[in-house]
């Protein structure tokens, strides 16, 4: 394998601490592991990331190209960019968890993908979805209680995972099998003294985010280098049967 296999981290933390600290963990882990993994990782401290409005322009708009089809002028496309060109070979997603579940900027940059989406349900429209099929993704979360929502918002993840197709993993380690279970799990607090660096205390959470990168970077290389076979469509069927159908 000539080319480096990528690995996009991104974490929706509005600001520099836990969930990076977790997220810097996974993808040390994930080139230390594998030298053929070449890592990137985005933040959105600073950063505007709007929830979709469902205006439906997505649906009626002609621009260049499909990541421009969304008309909201903010941020977001600055992190779909590396996501979509090219489609990497492994993605890390990290959130801190809000309410037990993914802080809401999370929560709308994944909202945000449906634009990506629409040429499947409106042909008329002249691009290609992005294909994630031979994309490795997996989660990492921080709470300020060590059950504080964290397999909530991991699951959050895993469901977006799910739908774009890509290929979701956990944080199952070779010798000592499910550590985070569905991802990397921190806890903000373990030492009773919370802090933006709090994580970095918990020892079973740091270990579960770079099982997380480990195991998003071995499945990458082994996607990257498996032979390529062709996508297989099942035929449409309408929500309707036809109406010759439904008569008796």
């Amino acid at each position: 394998m000539n080319e480096k296999v990528r690995v996009v981290g991104i974490s929706s933390s509005p600001r520099r601490g836990n969930t990076e600290h977790m997220l810097e963990a996974a993808l040390k882990a994930a080139e230390q592991a594998y030298p053929e993994i070449t890592t990137e990782m985005y933040t959105f401290k600073g950063k505007d990331i709007r929830y979709c409005y469902d205006c439906k322009a997505c649906e009626r708009r002609i621009e260049e190209k499909l990541i421009m089809q969304c008309v909201l002028d903010d941020d977001w496309l600055e992190f779909i960019r590396p996501l979509v060109d090219p489609v990497p070979n492994g993605i890390i997603l990290a959130a801190p968890v809000y309410f037990s579940d993914v802080n809401a900027e999370m929560r709308a940059f994944m909202e945000r993908f449906t634009a990506l989406m629409k040429p499947y349900w409106f042909p008329q429209l002249p691009f290609q979805p992005p294909d994630f099929s031979r994309t490795a993704a997996g989660a990492l979360t921080v709470g300020f209680h060590r059950n504080g929502g964290q397999e909530t918002a991991i699951l959050a993840m895993v469901r977006f995972f799910l739908i774009c197709g890509m290929l979701s993993v956990g944080s199952y380690c070779p010798e000592q099998g499910p550590i985070g279970y569905y991802g990397g799990v921190g806890w903000e607090d373990a030492t009773g003294r919370a802090s933006r660096k709090g994580v970095l205390e918990d020892r079973w959470g740091m270990y579960s985010a770079r099982v997380v990168g480990r195991k998003v970077a071995y499945s990458a290389l082994t996607l990257a280098s498996a032979p390529v076979f062709p996508l297989v469509a099942e035929p449409f069927v309408p929500h309707l049967a036809p109406k010759e159908e439904t008569e008796i």
